[in-house]
């Protein structure tokens, strides 16, 4: 088995848990409550940062590895590296829209409230189609060998929410937010 795989649920695992939590906050949100926004706009820079650096440039290199072998799914993953692209942007709008009411603009809830469930919506989705579709495929087609060349070849970042670096900071961001989702 490989470790870096191991790694990309292990992250699955802990980006459920962030979406679990947004989805409590959004709730808040659509009952007229107001959750810390510069604390959920950190959250989001935290789920598109390490995304985008290290999370899915891993992914695709494990699905340009499976592609040399074979090219039977290619439809299936190309559309989840396309989706990668996809999810960056959807996140970014969530964000700046939460951005937008802490610089006090004047922004229709329902319309902040639809950006994020759309990105949750989609980064769940997303996370089930590679569990179900991709990582199987991994597991089956790639060699030790082929598990060994990719971890040379991808980032090493530790995640900064879930892993060691600088814990207490987005422990306690991820903690006070919870506080604030609990019913």
């Amino acid at each position: 088995m490989s470790q870096l795989l191991d790694r990309l649920q292990q992250d699955h695992r802990h980006l459920l848990r962030l979406l679990d939590l947004l989805d409590r906050l959004l709730n808040m949100f659509r009952e007229g409550n107001e959750p810390d926004y510069e604390l959920m706009c950190e959250l989001l820079e935290y789920m598109e940062n390490y995304a985008d650096q290290v999370h899915h440039p891993t992914e695709d290199r494990i699905f340009e590895r499976i592609l040399a072998i074979s090219e039977e799914h290619r439809p299936v993953l190309d559309l989840l590296s396309k989706q990668h692209e996809v999810l960056g942007e959807i996140n970014r709008q969530f964000r700046e829209s939460l951005e937008g009411i802490v610089r006090e603009e004047v922004l229709r809830r329902d319309l902040v409230e639809a950006h994020g469930r759309e990105m949750v919506r989609t980064l769940r989705e997303h996370l089930i189609l590679e569990e179900r579709e991709a990582f199987p495929l991994a597991r089956k087609l790639l060699t030790e060998r082929d598990w060994e060349e990719l971890e040379q070849q991808t980032p090493r970042t530790a995640d900064p929410v879930f892993g060691d670096r600088d814990p207490a900071r987005f422990q306690a961001l991820y903690q006070h937010l919870m506080s604030q989702a609990a019913p």
